[in-house]
């Protein structure tokens, strides 16, 4: 199956804990369940091989309880997150992105930086709405003292 599927062999490794080969794990696990969708719709997946779920294709490269508790959470959404994705691609500095540098990171490194986001993100709507009342009363207030002229 990993031969139709173009899966290479060396993404099956279970003993790399990296997040940068997680996440080339996840990518290549999300285009070979594409490719087998592909595959299926074309009706080209050989009669030999039984029918197969999206799970099981994920499985090749790493558990269900893995991809589930680990990898869906902190990749599902990440290409919103131009500057990870290019440091998980291997193409950015550690601090630019991280803030410091580590000879490895994990999971749990990349969760606390989404959540880290995530608040970052809201203290900016946050901001911004207040921005828009201020601009706002200023208009309503210059508006009051003009009918007052």
């Amino acid at each position: 199956m990993k031969a139709l599927l173009q899966v290479n062999d060396s993404l099956t490794d279970t003993t790399n804990k990296s997040l940068r080969y997680a996440y080339s794990k996840y990518k290549a696990a999300v285009a070979a369940a594409q490719l087998y969708d592909q595959i299926v719709l074309e009706g080209r997946w050989p009669e030999c091989y039984q029918k197969v779920t999206v799970t099981e294709v994920w499985q090749i490269f790493v558990s269900k309880s893995v991809w589930h508790a680990q990898y869906i959470p902190c990749f599902q959404d990440i290409a919103n997150h131009e500057a990870m994705v290019e440091w998980l691609e291997g193409n950015d500095n550690d601090e630019d992105v991280w803030g410091f540098k580590k000879t490895a990171y994990h999971f749990s490194d990349l969760k606390e930086w989404l959540e880290g986001q995530k608040k970052l993100k809201k203290v900016m709507k946050k901001k911004k709405t207040e921005e828009k009342v201020t601009k706002k009363k200023k208009i309503v207030q210059d508006k009051v003292v003009k009918a007052k002229k």
